[in-house]
């Protein structure tokens, strides 16, 4: 006997809603991610630019040098 369906079911309504919240997350990571910057002058005054991304303190293994954080490679 062939079963009939009759709209969205609890089951269904319920992974509609969990799709949309995974959506509505990743599209909040994607707006939060930093913006990539190429040259120190994209970054605004009190930040820097460090491998791409305008940071206000250079991160570890870059050498602050003014407007721009240079990697140091400290294997060598």
């Amino acid at each position: 006997m062939a079963r009939r369906l009759r709209g969205i079911g609890p089951v269904r309504s319920g992974c509609v809603l969990t799709l949309a919240v995974l959506t509505l997350a990743v599209l909040a990571l994607l707006a939060a991610a930093p913006a990539q910057a190429q040259y120190a002058t994209a970054c605004p005054a009190p930040k820097k630019l460090a491998a791409g991304a305008c940071v206000t303190a250079c991160p570890a293994g870059y050498e602050d040098q003014g407007r721009v954080c240079v990697y140091r490679n400290m294997s060598r």
